[in-house]
């Protein structure tokens, strides 16, 4: 009998359908048909979710939008060319040393280049001035030695000039430079000075020499402010700048008016004398125009006579009566 069981076990007789514990296959624990109610509360349930993450997505594309439309207007393809920028950079190099006349003293050679381009992008535009401004430079350093050769060490303005008519021809401004399709103009701005051991032998003569030509200005000064002086003090009079004696007063024919004579010492000064040493002096105009005294009748003047009419009678010398002073009626006031 084991045996005919382990047979009937190894054969597999026996029923397998049995699983796990609780999954035998049974009716009851099969899944039956979901519920009407249940199919209807969840498809509820996610229509409202979607609902409102519909109306969170409108709201959030209203508030970005104004943001993002400018940059999609950047990226519309478009027939007419993207217009051109113009890219500017001021690089200033070391300065340069060009030998003067006898090659024992030079001149510094200080330079401002300033590159521009219209078809390098930003990114690129440093890369390109670097590599082309070596050659600006070897360019103007032999320009300059070649204007400096046969100029004496102290007289850079003469280099100065003479470099600036040699940027003419092929050395025109702006040099222009091409790598491909990229092309940069070159401006430069160029000024020649000293070199300091010629500054040094230099400064003695020049401290002496602006020295002369300041005793020189301050002398010229000095004699126009004596001029300006001398011009404004009046001129002692002379016989020619004298008044014309014809048609005038006896007294302005004198050389001197009468309240101008020399008094005697020893008599007190007058009020008039006193008012006189407080106006304007002789020589004046406004003495020589404006006299008051000559125009006043002198005291030997006598006075005018009367009109015609009866003489009044001679006072007898016993006559005592007083009389009223009237030529034409002589008696006494009373009467």
């Amino acid at each position: 009998m084991t045996g005919t069981s382990d047979d009937g076990t190894r054969g597999g007789g026996t029923d397998d359908t049995r699983g796990p514990a609780g999954f035998d296959g049974s009716a009851a624990s099969r899944p039956g048909p979901p519920d009407a109610r249940s199919t209807d509360g969840w498809q509820r349930r996610w229509r409202d979710r979607a609902a409102r993450l519909r109306e969170q997505g409108r709201d959030r594309a209203q508030e970005w939008w104004p943001k993002i439309r400018p940059l999609l207007a950047q990226f519309r393809w478009s027939d007419e060319p993207p217009p051109t920028v113009m890219i500017v950079d001021r690089r200033i190099p070391p300065a340069l040393m060009v030998p003067a006349q006898g090659q024992v003293y030079g001149f510094v050679v200080r330079a401002t280049f300033t590159w521009c381009s219209d078809s390098a992008r930003p990114e690129l535009f440093g890369w390109y001035v670097d590599y082309f401004q070596p050659q600006a430079v070897q360019r103007l350093q032999r320009i300059a030695a070649r204007c400096a050769r046969e100029v004496p060490p102290h007289r850079p303005r003469e280099v100065e000039i003479a470099l600036y008519e040699a940027l003419t021809g092929d050395d025109a401004l702006p040099w222009r430079y091409e790598r491909g399709e990229v092309t940069f103009s070159c401006e430069a701005d160029v000024s020649v000075h000293l070199d300091q051991r010629v500054r040094r032998l230099l400064q003695p003569y020049w401290d002496q020499r602006i020295a002369l030509e300041c005793e020189r200005d301050l002398d010229r000064r000095r004699a126009e402010y004596e001029q300006e002086r001398g011009q404004r003090e009046p001129a002692e009079p002379t016989g020619q700048d004298a008044p014309p004696a014809s048609g005038m007063p006896e007294a302005l024919r004198e050389e001197h008016p009468p309240q101008q004579r020399k008094a005697d010492p020893a008599d007190p000064p007058s009020p008039t004398t006193e008012q006189h040493r407080r106006q304007p002096r002789p020589d004046s105009p406004v003495e020589q125009f404006t006299p008051l005294e000559p125009l006043l009748p002198s005291p030997g003047e006598q006075p005018p006579r009367p009109a015609a009419g009866p003489r009044p009678a001679s006072a007898q010398p016993g006559d005592t009566s007083p009389t009223s002073g009237d030529p034409e009626h002589p008696g006494p006031p009373g009467a």
